[in-house]
C-alpha cells in the first residue's frame, strides 16, 4: 500500500508498506478519504518529533473508508464492505498517547479490538466521502460546543471560523439551536458560516460588542449595557478576542475553550467572581459526540459540503499540506485515497 510518511518540516513523502497483518480481533479498513487537521498542520510546519507524530511515521487521524478484512472473533456487527468512520483514540492500544500516527493517510487502517460503536462508527453510504471524512473534527467541534450546555433558546456565540468553529456552529444549528453566531475576521470563511445558518460578525469591521449587539440585543449589567449572550464557544484561540469576551460577558455566561492557546492569557476573576461566569474546557469527545455527529453526516450532509474546500489525490499531499497551511480560502482539506 501507499502510505503518507511525516520526515520533518514541510517533508512528507509517499512510500510503499506492507498491508496491515490482521489478528482475530482485529478490522482493515480501506481508507478512503482523510482529512488534515490543525495539528497536523502544526507539527509539519515545526518540523518536530516530539509533538504527537514521530519521525518516519505513519500519520492522520480523521479518516472514512470500507471494512475489506475482519478478524475471525470479531462481533458479526461487523461486515465486509461496511462504510465506517474511525475514532483514532480507540483504534489502537495505545490509546489517545499516539493518536496522530493513526494512518490516516495510508490507503488501509489497521484498527486493533475493533468494535462497532467504540472505535468504528457505520456511516450511510449516501453520505460523499468527503462529508464523512468530517466525523472526527466535527465530534471535537460538537463536544466542546456541547460542554457548555446549550440550550434551544440561547444566543450562542462561536468565536473562530475555522474548521472546528464552523463545525462546532453547524452541530448546534443541525441540533435546533436557531440563534448562533459566528465571529472571525476572515469574510470568506464568514460567507461558509452564513451558508450552514449563521449570522455572523466580522471583527476587522466592527467591534465584538457592537457586532454582537445587533444580533442580540443588550441587557443592562451594574449599570453598563452588554450583549445578550448566554454561550461563548472559543475555537479562535486568539488572546485579544478572549479578553474582549471577558469585558463584556453577561452574568451566568458560560464559556467553553475549545482553541489551543500557545500563550497564557490573564483571566478577570473578579469577572468570573462577581458574574458567576463559568468557563470550560473541551478535549477530545465521546462516544454520544460521535453518534450525534453520525446522524449529522446524513441529514446536513449538502449543508456541511460547503467545508470540504480542495481535494488532493494522495501523491499531491504535500501539496495538499502547503495549501491548508496557506489558509487562505481555505476551510477542510482533504486527501482522496482512492
Amino acid at each position: 500500500m501507499k502510505a503518507a510518511i511525516y520526515y520533518g518540516k514541510n517533508d512528507i513523502r509517499i512510500e510503499e508498506k506492507s498491508i496491515p497483518i490482521v489478528a482475530p480481533k482485529d478490522v482493515l479498513v480501506k481508507n478512503l478519504c482523510g482529512g488534515i487537521c490543525g495539528t497536523d498542520i502544526n507539527i509539519v510546519k515545526a518540523g518536530k518529533g516530539d509533538m504527537g507524530i514521530r519521525l518516519g511515521s505513519e500519520f492522520g487521524h480523521e479518516m472514512v473508508g470500507d471494512v475489506v478484512e475482519i478478524g475471525s472473533e470479531v462481533s458479526p456487527q461487523i461486515k465486509v464492505g461496511m462504510r465506517v468512520g474511525i475514532n483514532p483514540i480507540t483504534a489502537k492500544k495505545v490509546g489517545r498517547r499516539l493518536s496522530l500516527e493513526c494512518s490516516g493517510f495510508s490507503q488501509y487502517v489497521l484498527v486493533e479490538d475493533a468494535e462497532l460503536n467504540h472505535n468504528l462508527y457505520e456511516i450511510d453510504k449516501s453520505v460523499p466521502l468527503e462529508v464523512a471524512s468530517l466525523l472526527e473534527p466535527m465530534a471535537v467541534g460538537r463536544h466542546g460546543a456541547f460542554s457548555a450546555n446549550p440550550q434551544p433558546t440561547d444566543n450562542i456565540v462561536v468565536l473562530g471560523a475555522g474548521p472546528i468553529g464552523l463545525l462546532a456552529a453547524a452541530s448546534l444549528i443541525a441540533e435546533g439551536m436557531d440563534n448562533v453566531c459566528v465571529v472571525d475576521i476572515d469574510e470568506w470563511r464568514l460567507a461558509k458560516a452564513a451558508g450552514i445558518g449563521a449570522v455572523t460578525v466580522n471583527t476587522a469591521e466592527t467591534t465584538l460588542e457592537e457586532g454582537l449587539a445587533a444580533h442580540f440585543g443588550t441587557m443592562n449589567v451594574y449599570g453598563l449595557d452588554v450583549p445578550n449572550v448566554d454561550v461563548f464557544i472559543d475555537a479562535a484561540g486568539a488572546p485579544v478576542l478572549f479578553e474582549s469576551v471577558m469585558r463584556i460577558v453577561k452574568p451566568e455566561a458560560r464559556i467553553s475553550i475549545i482553541a489551543v492557546y500557545k500563550t497564557e492569557v490573564p483571566v478577570s476573576l473578579h469577572q468570573i467572581m462577581s458574574k458567576e461566569v463559568v468557563i470550560k474546557g473541551s478535549s477530545g469527545y465521546t462516544h454520544e459526540d460521535f453518534c450525534k455527529v453520525v446522524e449529522h453526516l446524513k441529514n446536513f450532509k449538502n449543508e456541511l459540503s460547503t467545508l470540504t474546500t480542495q481535494v488532493y489525490k494522495l501523491d499531491d499531499i504535500q501539496e495538499a499540506f502547503n495549501k491548508a497551511i496557506d489558509a487562505k480560502e481555505t476551510v477542510k482539506v482533504v486527501v482522496d485515497l482512492t
